[in-house]
């Protein structure tokens, strides 16, 4: 049944949504030769203040993604008609299992599946941390969630043989990364890529709770790429690095 309390966040997402930057806009300002040309690009892009020009060293970037994200915070609340779904989404950064335990109230089946998935994806980066560092099946116990589609059981089962089978399109090339180098940056990028991915449909949502969801992760990941790229800048960081962890664009 279509959820008719969020048309009018439906109809102001799918505004915010036209001011995601687009993957474009992040290989500009990866390739800049500059922290100001960058930064430049960041503010004739119009999705944020002319002020950013401003910013010097890596404080200020941090500074400046600090208040965006409390800006985001502020915006989520507002959006989100059910308070509980709002706490759902701080959640998944602050506590995944309260976040699966929220989501899992409601009758959306995207998010549903996004949670289990998600979950899913944490469990096996805990795993492959664990199995890396050669601690304990004990350790890996205690460290994963329950709540995603595959059993913890199994994630245990498989604790010390070949890693194949669950997710590997997803965690193939992370894994070669991490037997190559220790780098878990791979891994990263291609599960936000995966997650963003998942939540695509909700672009396309009229009503509902998705639509909004979606927007706020999508928001969230713009920060993050962000800090990414200009912290690189500043800190004169090649651009091979910064391109092995940039992940897609929701816009």
């Amino acid at each position: 049944m279509e959820d008719l309390r969020y048309i009018y966040s439906v109809a102001r997402v799918r505004v915010l949504e036209t001011h995601l930057l687009k993957n474009a806009i992040f290989l500009n300002i990866s390739d800049a030769p500059s922290p100001d040309a960058a930064l430049r690009i960041l503010a004739d892009a119009g999705s944020y203040a002319l002020d950013i020009v401003n910013i010097r060293d890596s404080a200020g970037v941090d500074t400046w993604i600090n208040s965006e994200a409390q800006k985001l915070e502020r915006l989520a609340l507002e959006l989100f008609v059910d308070l509980f779904l709002f706490e759902a989404y701080i959640d998944l950064k602050k506590d995944l299992a309260r976040s699966y335990s929220l989501i899992m109230q409601t009758n959306s089946g995207l998010l549903k599946d996004f949670i289990r998935k998600f979950i899913d994806l944490y469990n096996i980066k805990t795993f492959l941390r664990i199995h890396y560092r050669k601690e304990s099946a004990e350790n890996l116990k205690a460290n994963l969630l329950e709540g995603g589609y595959i059993i913890k059981k199994e994630l245990v089962n498989l604790f010390g043989k070949a890693l194949n089978g669950f997710y590997r399109q997803i965690i193939r090339d992370g894994i070669m990364q991490i037997e190559k180098d220790g780098n878990f940056s791979v891994l990263e990028r291609n599960i936000d890529d995966y997650l963003t991915h998942l939540m695509q449909p909700a672009k396309y949502m009229s009503f509902g709770p998705e639509a909004v969801f979606g927007y706020c992760l999508a928001k969230g990941n713009e920060l993050k790429r962000l800090r990414l790229l200009l912290l690189a800048k500043i800190n004169n960081i090649p651009n091979p690095w910064v391109q092995e962890r940039l992940t897609l664009s929701y816009a």
